[in-house]
């Protein structure tokens, strides 16, 4: 045996806690929209699978929203003013809000599994995959948790009370569909 030393690495932060306060830079403000999402309550409730009403509590009349996830898409939508051309309204940045703190549930229009919160493999500019259309909703649903949100097969067989094997050819007709794995 060689007479190996330990040296500690320099690279890590031997702290222990909490981490360090996020700080934003000087001047940096939350738009109204953002303000009101994370301070005024929501009156509105779910209408059907894709769609919610949004009527906060400074508002006179309640919006039509759709918010619902599909493909690795969000679809998020609102018929106001300022979602038509700005994008993010007060009541998008609403649902994002909530729903990013687990106080509503969205629903993937595809699979139709139900999330409390985003998923691992949800993100806002996901990589083009054209060929997700392809998928049947059970292998969408095992391809997004498996190798795109990285969850492995047999846990994500456990959590959805599924056969091993079942995932496991789920997820082998899935890459043969979208041209091997993809990550």
């Amino acid at each position: 045996m060689s007479g190996a030393t330990f040296t500690p690495s320099t690279t890590f932060d031997d702290r222990l806690g909490e981490p360090s306060q996020l700080r934003f830079p000087e001047g940096w403000t939350l738009s109204e929209s953002w303000q009101r999402a994370q301070t005024e309550g929501d009156r509105g409730g779910p209408i059907n699978d894709a769609e919610r009403m949004v009527w906060l509590e400074e508002s006179d009349d309640p919006h039509r929203v759709t918010f619902a996830l599909d493909g690795q898409h969000l679809v998020a939508e609102c018929d106001c003013a300022s979602g038509q051309y700005r994008g993010w309204c007060a009541h998008l940045a609403s649902l994002w809000w909530r729903w990013s703190r687990g106080r509503i549930t969205v629903q993937h229009l595809t699979t139709g599994r139900e999330y409390d919160e985003p998923p691992a493999w949800f993100r806002f500019d996901p990589p083009p995959r054209p060929r997700l259309t392809d998928l049947t909703p059970a292998e969408l649903d095992a391809y997004l948790h498996c190798d795109v949100g990285d969850e492995g097969v047999r846990p994500f067989a456990r959590r959805t009370d599924r056969a091993f094997g079942t995932i496991g050819n789920l997820l082998n007709a899935a890459r043969e569909k979208v041209g091997g794995v993809q990550r």
